[in-house]
């Protein structure tokens, strides 16, 4: 068999063999869904609901710019609707007109007109959720907007990224029930103080936590409050219950 004969069935059988190869798939490029219009709501303690003096920065009369504003005093009732948008990092150290820092990690607003401090519930028109804040501050000014909220408010009322989202605010002028919990003993102190920096990492640096000793033994409690809902003490009677292994007793106050 000459060459030419070798190349020409050499080229018959590459030609053979690539017409076996499999087809080249083709990828369907499916479109991302866009995120919905609202998030999980995000667990964050209601504060409890208590009327006293009012502060006596951030109320009255003040100005911002050439614009000054008055506040509302003893005010039995308080319906509205607008926009509320919520505060970005920016405003983690910001310190409020009240004259204490603003807290953004607590479920707190600013509003132009109402007392300092006083107690809305907050309702995020999009969506339903619901929940109680206190107003710390004042604001917005740069905008047309109803309130401003704590990024925390914004993450318990499931605004997702969006800025600003369609609520309704209402005045709450009955003092709320306020719960606490008592954990089951511990041993050590050391393990009594393990488990308050355990509950800080569940954002509850704002919430009050005493370590209470046994009066003969080496054991120790730990008192957490005060909670505004059953709701919210069963959230964190739960997460110790199911991370620290630790059970713990719901008591009125």
């Amino acid at each position: 068999m000459n060459r030419s004969l070798l190349v020409v069935l050499a080229c018959c059988v590459m030609v053979g063999c690539g017409s076996l190869d499999p087809p080249v798939p083709v990828v369907e490029v499916v479109p991302v869904p866009e995120p919905p219009p609202t998030a999980e709501p995000i667990w964050y303690p209601e504060p409890v609901v208590q009327w006293g003096r009012l502060n006596l920065r951030g109320n009255g009369r003040y100005q911002v710019g050439e614009r000054s504003y008055s506040t509302w005093r003893q005010l039995d009732e308080y319906v509205a609707e607008g926009h509320a948008s919520w505060r970005d990092d920016r405003f983690d150290e910001r310190v409020a007109l009240s004259g204490v820092k603003f807290d953004n990690d607590a479920l707190t607003a600013a509003h132009r007109y109402l007392p300092i401090p006083s107690f809305l519930r907050v309702t995020n028109l999009a969506n339903g959720e619901a929940t109680i804040v206190r107003v710390a501050d004042r604001g917005p000014f740069r905008s047309d907007e109803l309130l401003d909220v704590s990024r925390a408010t914004a993450l318990r009322l499931g605004f997702g990224d969006v800025i600003s989202r369609p609520v309704r605010i209402e005045l709450v002028t009955e003092p709320s029930d306020r719960f606490v919990l008592e954990t089951n003993y511990v041993y050590g102190r050391d393990a009594a103080m393990s488990v308050v920096s355990r509950l800080v990492e569940l954002n509850l640096g704002h919430l009050s936590t005493t370590i209470i000793p046994h009066q003969y033994q080496n054991r120790y409690r730990v008192k957490i409050g005060e909670f505004a809902s059953v709701y919210d003490a069963n959230h964190v009677a739960d997460w110790l219950s199911t991370n620290l292994q630790i059970g713990s007793s719901l008591i009125t106050e």
